[in-house]
């Protein structure tokens, strides 16, 4: 292999680079090659949290698909959305303030020679790093300075895919007109790829051709839709279901409030077997769970509003009587009995919360992030247990700070990535079993889900032969 770099950029977004990207890393590095996942800037609200601090969800799931420990260095910029058009801005892990909308020029011009050294490590250290682009290689209005992508792939001359996702039409426009208005970094392209192609392939080889013809590249591969969801980076990807539970399994419905965040806490759960889990803000489907679970929020007062607005609130102050709920961070603030924000960093002043717990929560500076330990009293789980943190609140049951607290069927914490915890999982999933009649089963390790899922996708011939045929011209 020459190649020291390789990029997977698109033509918009949610064309499916993150997961192919991943897919690269457990490819190469199943050839024997030390490979590193990389991606300048992310905008995402899934986030993990490492010894070092915070990177987006999607490069450390790249990481251990490279069979890597994730690493701050393989997202150096993370940029979390906030409400009214800012982004809090996290730099190798550490928050670093708010980014109003208007300086997004500045602030990208001022990380841009860090940012590229913390690249040029990962070259140095690597056989291959695997650049993830963001959003539309082509947003004309935003190449200056555009670190994940033109300036970037421009600077060290790296050789890309460029992803067109047929699935939403346009394909012609989307991958003819990219490689058009970008025409300065055509040549550095080995190839297009058609992404999340339904039907029979045979179908569009005409159009494949057309592409060829009119681009003056290979096409490297027609690769099918996916109808699994290995890894949803964005809310938007997901599917949000008002249908209701449709198996006899474990119902666990995930209430899908405004700024949802951090919904890949979930993966786990939604990859095992013998559970149902939907995303909802419907009050039927409510009503059919076991588990009804409050996830994380970037504005946790703004969520607890809506569930106030859309009688939401009341209704699970009822099914609370016989239903287990689990709230998480966020959810576990709203859990509790109060919510105060003196600095202003959510609202201003105090909120009434949903009362099951009996916790008061405080928004304070400075924001934790970081690896978490706690040792919670839950009734199927009272040892110690790790995850992460990623917060500015702070919660409190007679003047002690608390990370978790349960009573009966409610229970909160306020550690992320606690379902990624095999035995956990396995623990509270049979605790609810036991507690509705149905049989408890063993849980299979998550890892080995992301592994074999990941592994399986390689079965398909359109992405072995695309694999293969990369891994040539590389």
């Amino acid at each position: 292999m020459q190649a020291k770099a390789l990029a997977f950029v698109g033509t918009m977004s949610s064309v499916g680079k993150s997961l192919l990207v991943a897919l690269a890393c457990r490819y190469f590095a199943s050839k024997g090659l030390r490979v590193a996942p990389f991606k300048a800037q992310n905008m995402s609200l899934n986030a993990l949290a490492t010894e070092e601090g915070e990177m987006a969800w999607a490069q450390a799931y790249q990481a251990l698909a490279a069979g890597r420990k994730p690493s701050v260095r393989m997202n150096p910029l993370l940029l979390k959305p906030l409400a009214e058009r800012k982004a809090e801005i996290i730099y190798l892990g550490r928050p670093q303030g708010v980014l109003p909308a208007g300086e997004f020029r500045e602030f990208r011009r001022a990380y841009r020679e860090r940012v590229f050294g913390i690249f040029e490590e990962l070259l140095a250290e690597n056989d291959l790093v695997v650049v993830e682009g963001a959003g539309g290689l082509a947003e004309l209005n935003l190449l200056e300075g555009d670190l994940a992508n033109y300036e970037l792939l421009k600077t060290y001359r790296i050789p890309y895919v460029l992803i067109g996702e047929i699935d939403r039409g346009g394909i012609f426009a989307q991958i003819w007109g990219t490689y058009e208005l970008v025409s300065e970094l055509k040549a550095q392209s080995i190839g297009f790829v058609v992404n999340k192609f339904r039907g029979e392939p045979a179908l569009f080889e005409e159009g494949l051709k057309i592409l060829e013809e009119k681009t003056g590249k290979p096409a490297l591969g027609l690769l099918p839709y996916l109808s699994e969801h290995f890894l949803e980076e964005d809310s938007a990807s997901l599917e949000f279901s008002n249908r209701g539970f449709s198996g006899n399994g474990l119902k666990v419905a995930v209430l899908a409030y405004p700024y949802l965040a951090n919904f890949l806490d979930l993966d786990p759960l939604r990859h095992e077997e013998g559970v149902e889990l939907l995303f909802t803000t419907e009050p039927r489907v409510l009503a059919e769970a076991h588990l009804i679970i409050l996830p994380g929020s970037r504005n946790t007062a703004k969520s607890l509003r809506w569930l106030k607005e859309t009688g939401v609130f009341e209704l699970l102050r009822e099914l609370s009587r016989e239903k287990f709920i689990l709230g998480l961070c966020g959810g576990f603030q709203i859990l509790g009995r109060l919510i105060r924000d003196p600095e202003g960093l959510e609202f201003s002043g105090e909120e009434e919360a949903l009362g099951l717990l009996p916790h008061e929560t405080i928004f304070r500076t400075p924001k934790r992030a970081g690896r978490i330990e706690d040792q919670p009293d839950f009734p199927f789980w009272r040892t110690s247990l790790s995850g992460f943190e990623i917060r500015y609140g702070r919660s409190f049951l007679d003047g002690r700070e608390i990370l978790s607290l349960s009573d009966d069927r409610i229970l909160g914490t306020y550690l992320h990535g606690i379902f990624f915890n095999d035995r956990f999982r396995e623990a509270l999933l049979n605790y609810i079993r036991q507690a509705v009649g149905l049989p408890e089963r063993p849980t299979r390790a998550y890892s080995e889900t992301v592994t074999a899922n990941l592994d399986r996708v390689f079965e398909h011939p359109a992405f072995r032969d695309f694999f293969k045929r990369l891994e040539k011209l590389l």
